[in-house]
């Protein structure tokens, strides 16, 4: 199978004067972006302009204009939520009424993929549209290709085809600090005559794993043993190092890719669940599931549980093999002169591979917390609204995160008139992160003098961390500058990565990695790194996020052209399209 080299996007701009006149029951889905704290009343206006936008969208196979695909632009002066639109039977489409800016545009319709303006290929970073006072940017236009899918059929160990097998696509990438298989597209269940169809995928290279949680038993001379299936991968084994690879092109079908499910000797899981006091939480029951992740949606399914017994002992019986995440929420009695009840939680991890499992130790844990301030680098106030700012503690261990908000609500993480702010609810290690509106960045995160910006804090339950002091500052540096190729031409299109000599510094998410194309004059801006010496490196394709492997970093490092930043100041810097070995 090939995949066919079709163009994912066809853009063309042109500049003119503006003219007159998403379940919470068994399956829980969330998007991992951020989501502003507070009521909606606190949330800022978005700003209105004399610019506007306006295209077609058209259906890359067949060339036909698509009616009712939406629109959606972004950009830092209409706020979280943007503005959105969507086409009408022509294909057609208009934003008016836009304030001057740098916009990000995505497309998206049933049946197809989802495209960002000026993105080329799959899981490419979009680009930027810099848009101008009075101007409307004309025939931005997209292209929108096909879904790809995968098909076939799940068969149980006696080859009869089985019905309600959970079916998923995987893909490889550096995710949670290693590389590993990650989820890529929805989950969908086998029908009654075991066939599975996942749609929605892009473009690329996946794996296919099949699970199912029933259970049944045999008996052998007398002995009766509970069975169920392992997770399988496609073409047939139980580990994903021996899974085979599939690949499918735009819009194509990948077909037959059939499994036999695995069969597998269920298993027990025992132990005790108990408060922070030590004391057991008897008549709370304790929740059995499994849990996947990906960059941008997380999916949970609830198994079974098992009620605490007085002494705190639990037992789930018959745990077909797989990850699970055992998870328990209680409530306590805060020992104050006057009482308050603290909702607490706990969770652990646990893989089960056909023998019993004992002496597992919950408890449950209201967190810690943390306070402090935030404060401009003169030591005022910071000229940012309240309501476009919050601080956040981003876990250093996910996969241990209970499964519960405790501590969570309005004013989790809120800068309150004082400017002061309190993050609740926080288990093991943490990094302090504000959200920032464009423009501003953090200068330092101190605690008693103590720099702790890039030191994760951890405390114990109940405890508070206090005296946390937020630096920000308005005064960003700023990478900018033109692309070129080989020739010293000037071009629009390529990714640039900027990224530390210090390799310490290369990890996932980090504030000293980032990454942006140029906008539509191949002009591009990378604001906000914090001062010190980096590689500067411009690539033609590169997947969005694979800057966050080391590995990846360590393949660009000897193409990077090395420049200093020192604080709040512009560089300027002009860098050339390179290939790296095995691009």
């Amino acid at each position: 199978m090939t995949m066919t080299r079709t163009a994912l996007l066809m853009l063309a701009v042109a500049a003119a004067p503006w003219p007159s006149a998403a379940q919470d029951v068994n399956i829980q889905q969330q998007q991992q972006r951020f989501q502003p704290p507070g009521p909606a009343r606190d949330q800022p206006t978005a700003k209105t302009g004399t610019a506007g936008i306006r295209g077609r969208v058209f259906a890359a196979d067949t060339g036909r204009p698509l009616r009712r695909a939406k629109i959606t632009v972004s950009a830092q002066e209409l706020g979280p939520d943007g503005r959105t639109t969507s086409t009408n039977p022509d294909g057609r489409y208009e934003i008016k009424d836009l304030p001057a800016g740098r916009y990000n545009i995505a497309v998206a319709r049933s049946g197809y993929l989802q495209l960002r303006y000026g993105q080329r290929r799959p899981l490419e970073q979009g680009k930027p549209l810099q848009l101008l006072d009075k101007q409307l940017m004309d025939n931005v236009d997209f292209s929108l290709p096909r879904m790809s899918l995968i098909t076939g059929r799940v068969y149980d160990e006696a080859n009869e085809p089985i019905s309600g097998v959970s079916v998923m696509a995987l893909r490889s990438m550096f995710f949670e600090g290693k590389r590993k298989l990650v989820m890529a597209g929805p989950m969908v269940n086998t029908d009654d005559a075991g066939q599975y169809r996942m749609l929605g995928l892009s473009p690329g290279t996946y794996f296919v794993m099949a699970s199912m949680r029933d259970t049944w038993t045999v008996t052998d001379n007398g002995v009766e043993t509970t069975m169920g299936y392992s997770p399988t991968y496609f073409p047939g084994t139980a580990s994903s190092s021996d899974a085979s690879r599939i690949t499918v092109g735009i819009g194509q079908e990948a077909v037959n890719i059939d499994l036999t499910l695995i069969p597998g000797r269920a298993a027990n899981i025992s132990g005790t669940a108990l408060d922070s006091h030590r004391q057991p939480l008897q008549g709370r029951t304790i929740s059995l599931g499994q849990e996947f992740r990906g960059p941008q949606s997380m999916m949970m399914f609830s198994n079974s549980g098992a009620p605490v017994g007085a002494d705190g002992s639990f037992t789930i019986k018959n745990v077909p093999p797989g990850e699970y995440k055992l998870s328990i929420s209680a409530t306590t009695t805060g020992r104050t002169a006057t009482p308050t009840t603290i909702p607490e939680t706990a969770a652990a991890t646990i893989a089960v591979a056909g023998v019993d499992i004992d002496n597992v130790s919950l408890i449950t844990s209201a967190g810690w917390s943390l306070s402090g301030q935030l404060v401009a680098e003169n030591g005022g106030a910071p000229g940012i609204p309240r309501e476009r700012l919050s601080i956040a503690g981003r876990s250093m261990q996910p996969d241990m995160q209970p499964r519960t908000g405790v501590g969570s609500g309005p004013d989790n993480g809120r800068v309150k008139d004082d400017w002061t702010f309190t993050i609740g609810g926080l288990f093991g290690p943490m990094l302090i992160r504000p959200n920032l509106p464009d423009g501003w960045v953090v200068k330092a995160i101190l605690q008693n003098d103590r720099d702790i910006t890039d030191t994760p804090i951890e405390m114990k339950s109940g405890e508070e961390f206090t005296g946390v002091q937020v630096v920000v500052s308005n005064r960003p540096t700023i990478v900018t500058g033109q692309l070129q190729d080989d020739k010293g031409n000037g071009i629009t299109d390529g990714t640039v990565i900027v990224f530390p000599t210090d390799t310490e510094k290369w990890m996932e998410n980090s504030r000293f990695v980032r990454s942006a194309r140029p906008d539509q004059q191949g002009q591009y801006q990378i604001k906000g790194l914090p001062p010190g010496d980096y590689f500067a490196v411009a690539v033609d394709y590169v997947q969005e996020g694979m800057w966050n492997d080391p590995e990846y970093l360590e393949s660009l490092r000897r193409y990077g052209q090395k420049l200093t930043l020192a604080e709040a100041a512009s560089q300027p810097t002009t860098l050339k399209i390179v290939k790296p070995d095995g691009s």
